[in-house]
């Protein structure tokens, strides 16, 4: 976060940091009010686009999606479901050997990200159960 850490940009790290579904800012902010706590959107979209500049917490451009954050800042990867646009964690470890390998383009590599798209179990499910109604019908 900024150098000076109010109460607000507490809430703001303590609200991302309990979401584990990757938000954007403006989720994170109706997260807040929803809580009572009063911030307003510019100021949520700042502190969270300085923590993420400052590496404290991750940003995510997930495909065509507004920009998301992360409060795990550690490297890693992200699932991302088509249909209803769910980020998680991926459980495959960080692949710092892909640096070295990219890095032999002559880039001097920082770190990477890989981004899987498929569809979430309960989205699959759906999609199961609606075709199993449409061939009762």
């Amino acid at each position: 976060m900024e150098k000076r850490n109010t109460a607000q940009k507490r809430a703001i790290q303590e609200t991302l940091e309990r979401m584990h579904n990757h938000p954007t800012a403006t989720m994170v902010a109706e997260e807040l009010a929803k809580n009572g706590n009063r911030a307003s959107r510019a100021t949520v979209f700042r502190v969270l686009a300085n923590a993420a500049d400052e590496g404290t917490i991750g940003r995510l451009r997930i495909s065509q999606d507004d920009v998301r954050y992360d409060g795990n800042n550690k490297r890693h990867y992200h699932l991302h479901c088509r249909v209803c646009g769910k980020v998680v964690d991926c459980k495959l470890p960080y692949m710092a050997e892909l640096d070295a390998l990219a890095g032999s383009e002559g880039f001097e590599i920082e770190s990477h990200e890989i981004e899987f798209t498929g569809v979430c179990p309960e989205c699959r499910k759906k999609r199961s159960e609606k075709k199993t109604a449409q061939k009762q019908n």
